[in-house]
């Protein structure tokens, strides 16, 4: 079998859904009797040890193009030349001149539900192209029920179409790496980190509610619960100018840290240190970050919106992400006792492990499979 990827999430800073390209791709290798893995991407790509080892997998950059004239001009080409059997388009687009059977990853319906969180000219492009994408598409891929459903909800006819497959946390193996204590301080100081900090990972965007989250945090000092930094971790994303001016006009300076973009191997580090994960948006396809939070052992407050209930079940405190009192409360409730905290954090490892890239990757293959034999 040869199959081709849309790779471009492998370009450049590994995000959520470039954890989970690798994550799958690494977890099929072993699980398809495989002729060819053909990686596309218009940009050069950053692989791990795995995949650039493997004799099977070939990166195919096309240097050049814009990222969505080369999905549909220049890639229907290339998968002709390449004769492949299958196409799986992980960006919510598809080459919808090739006629190879393809299967498509949505992640979310952010362009229906939170408009404003997304840079126009991306906007008007997927509420072109994702539809017609959807109906070329043989199988379409969500990370939870939730997403399943709404994309039902529009799209009726195709329903028998949507395949749920969940995701995994990413940082699973650096979790088990024994660092010394030093090491951990090490890192730890590098950014700053000197006192217990509450954490948040994830792109500093509109739907990830940062304002009200830094509410909350300022709002502990007046329940008597002082003492703590309050940690961002995460690339800047479209319309950030009220977060920005947020960040810059803190009640009290430093209490806050924006640290940005941090690789896996610090942020691993990270996750298992915070004293407590905050992760309060108002719109998610999945989860990865709280799930990743879960997986290190650490206790977390998350929204109860969209697909948060689903994926983080009993191993998360969930909370109004619009009441800034009702998470307050929460945060306070954990870091004022510790035995409740730590059975939070079991409970979220516990629920966090029945996750795996083996099983993803599992379904994935079947999905694969049965459009093969067709």
């Amino acid at each position: 079998m040869r199959i081709a990827f849309d790779a471009r999430p492998l370009a450049g800073m590994r995000t959520g859904i470039g954890r989970y390209v690798e994550g799958i791709l690494i977890g099929l290798l072993p699980r398809l009797e495989l002729e060819e893995f053909a990686l596309c991407s218009p940009r050069g790509l950053s692989l791990s040890e795995t995949l650039e080892r493997d004799h099977r997998v070939r990166t195919l950059v096309q240097k050049g193009w814009n990222g969505n004239l080369w999905l549909q001009m220049a890639l229907p080409r290339l998968l002709q030349r390449l004769k492949v059997d299958l196409f799986h388009g992980t960006l919510f687009l598809l080459p919808l001149l090739s006629s190879c059977p393809q299967v498509l990853n949505v992640y979310d319906l952010t362009l229906y539900r939170y408009p404003g969180s997304m840079e126009w000219k991306n906007l008007c492009l997927l509420r072109l192209l994702l539809p017609a994408s959807l109906r070329r598409a043989k199988r379409i891929v969500t990370l939870s029920e939730f997403v399943g459903q709404e994309i039902e909800a529009m799209w009726p006819a195709l329903a028998q179409k949507v395949v749920v497959i969940p995701g995994a946390p990413y940082l699973g193996r650096r979790y088990r790496e024994k660092l010394s204590d030093a090491d951990r301080k090490s890192v730890l100081r590098r950014y700053g980190l000197l006192h217990p900090y509450i954490l948040f990972v994830g792109t500093l965007e509109p739907r990830k509610n940062i304002g009200r989250m830094l509410e909350a945090y300022f709002l502990l000092e007046k329940m008597g619960v002082t003492g703590r930094q309050m940690v961002l971790v995460g690339p800047s994303g479209w319309g950030l100018g009220p977060i920005r001016r947020a960040l810059k006009n803190l009640p009290r300076a430093g209490s806050v840290r924006w640290l940005g973009y941090v690789p896996d191997e610090d942020l691993a580090v990270l996750y298992q240190e915070a004293e407590l994960f905050l992760y309060l948006s108002l719109y998610e396809g999945f989860g990865f970050p709280p799930l990743e939070a879960m997986a290190a052992g650490t206790c977390v407050v998350a929204s109860n919106r969209a697909s948060l209930a689903e994926c983080l079940g009993d191993g998360a405190v969930l909370v109004d992400p619009l009441n800034v009192e009702e998470v307050a409360e929460a945060i306070r409730s954990l870091l004022t006792d510790d035995d409740s905290r730590r059975g939070v954090a079991e409970k979220g490892r516990i629920h966090a492990g029945r996750f795996s890239w083996e099983k993803s990757a599992e379904k994935t293959a079947q999905v694969y499979n049965a459009l093969a034999l067709r």
